[in-house]
């Protein structure tokens, strides 16, 4: 991981920058941003540099800079984008998507009012990742439970890079309670917690993914349902929306069991 030092408040035009940077007072912040009147203090933050240029010297996103104030999260754009600044309440978020294949990375935040989508380059990763992570604790708030853990929960083992993606995604503080494990390729790790319900994939739009994984964290209040049929796994929403996950038949007997158990469990 390359650590990058903060670029200078001073310099002329913060969409030269190439690589994310914690922000951690408003020192750090880029001179050439606008943050709105209102914001007198913030407890986390990261800079998203744009993309970089096609061979037509098109881009597709512009800088930004994600904020954790409170209960509240802010994304604003460079002010050369012509877009404004979007406040999300933390309370009206139902699940937090996270991206991260080769220098591919983005995060989306799903709530009431849509879906808001990020991306970076994940040359930069590190302060990227300490932001969400603190969006992620402040947002999944550890609630006591009466749901204990389950006895077949962990049957399956994983495999060493869905260990690791485990590790890594766990907050402090959380206890796995149920999980199912879906071997590759095209691995698929659901699991059920003290705090959320989150789902870590190798497919994207469909397509196995072999260098890098997508998770996916729901509150345990949004979720309405799970069913296991037609060979897939769905959890369902209060939104509507779903995560269906495709099943291969030797997965059956476990996925029906870790279903039965999230139904009990939510």
């Amino acid at each position: 991981m390359t650590t990058m030092p903060i670029p200078d408040r001073g310099a002329v035009d913060s969409r030269q920058y190439r690589f994310a940077f914690a922000i951690d007072a408003f020192s750090a912040v880029p001179a050439d941003f606008v943050l709105p009147p209102d914001i007198d203090a913030f407890d986390a933050g990261v800079f998203l540099p744009r993309d970089d240029a096609d061979w037509l010297g098109r881009r597709k996103y512009p800088p930004r800079i994600l904020l954790l104030r409170g209960r509240e999260v802010l994304i604003v754009p460079h002010p050369a984008a012509g877009e404004h600044p979007v406040r999300i309440p933390l309370d009206r978020i139902e699940r937090l998507e996270w991206g991260r294949i080769l220098l591919i990375g983005w995060i989306a935040l799903t709530c009431d009012g849509g879906q808001i989508r990020l991306q970076y380059n994940t040359r930069s990763r590190g302060p990227v990742e300490q932001c969400i992570k603190a969006l992620q604790d402040r947002w999944l708030p550890p609630t006591p439970t009466n749901l204990t853990l389950f006895a077949g929960a962990f049957d399956v083992p994983l495999d060493l890079k869905f260990k690791y993606a485990r590790s890594a995604e766990l907050l402090a503080g959380e206890t796995p309670l149920a999980q199912f494990f879906q071997p590759p390729p095209a691995a698929d790790l659901v699991l059920l917690t003290s705090r959320r319900l989150f789902w870590i994939t190798e497919r994207r739009k469909g397509r196995y993914e072999r260098y890098g994984t997508v998770s996916r964290s729901a509150r345990l209040t949004s979720v309405t349902g799970v069913t296991c049929v037609d060979s897939k796994l769905a959890m369902l929403f209060k939104s509507g929306d779903s995560w269906c996950i495709p099943l291969r038949e030797e997965q059956r007997q476990q996925v029906q069991q870790f279903a039965a158990r999230l139904e009990g469990g939510l």
